[in-house]
């Protein structure tokens, strides 16, 4: 990711402060930077399937560690102006001198450029996530061949069921442009992956 690096609110002005990388005392286009990294350090999962007697549990859990998310869906509900929903964040906004936060002063015409693509928006995008689990109950087949099923197997299913991460978008596992590599692991407001729940049973006639 490419752009501006914050140093955070000033608690006088309630503006974010910006990295002058050049030195020379004016904040513009030379002085984007290197912001974050979409590219994780490592991905994995993990799998297992467990039987005890006539029950049956398979998961699968996957993660991901040392990627960057540019959440640009913050850019709006942030901005404290314009037609969006504004997110709670804002309730901490900095409102008068001596105001400690991370969050600028509400400003219709933003002489600062407060929102401006920076590193205000890159966030640790770790994560670990029960992807799939599955628990299964086999009838014991005397109980049902008595009514001339050969088999009966009853299970829940249950997709992205837990997910642990510090993001603070709604999904981790995201990248608003399908499987373009110019845009990796950017969220604008793109619609997390749902959990879905499945209860069903298999019959052998």
């Amino acid at each position: 990711f490419y752009g501006f690096k914050s140093l955070g609110v000033d608690p006088s002005t309630g503006d974010i402060v910006w990295d002058d990388i050049d030195g020379n005392g004016v904040i513009n286009s030379d002085d984007r930077t290197i912001i974050g990294d979409p590219n994780p350090l490592f991905t994995g999962g993990f799998t297992n399937n467990l039987i005890y007697g006539p029950f049956e549990l398979n998961l699968f859990i996957q993660f991901s560690y040392g990627n960057d998310i540019f959440n640009a869906t913050r850019i709006f509900i942030e901005a404290m102006k314009g037609p969006d929903n504004q997110s709670i964040a804002i309730l901490d906004r900095w409102r008068q001198p001596g105001d400690v936060t991370d969050i600028p002063r509400a400003s219709e015409n933003d002489p600062n450029a407060n929102n401006r693509i920076s590193s205000r928006f890159v966030e640790d995008g770790s994560y670990a996530r029960l992807k799939n689990l599955t628990f299964s109950y086999n009838v014991k087949r005397e109980w049902v061949q008595r009514i001339g099923i050969q088999s009966a197997r009853i299970f829940f299913t249950g997709a992205n069921l837990i997910t642990v991460t510090n993001y603070s978008g709604m999904d981790p596992e995201v990248n608003y442009r399908g499987d373009s590599n110019l845009l990796r692991s950017t969220d604008f407001f793109t619609y997390p992956q749902a959990r879905t729940y499945t209860f069903g049973i298999n019959l052998r006639l």
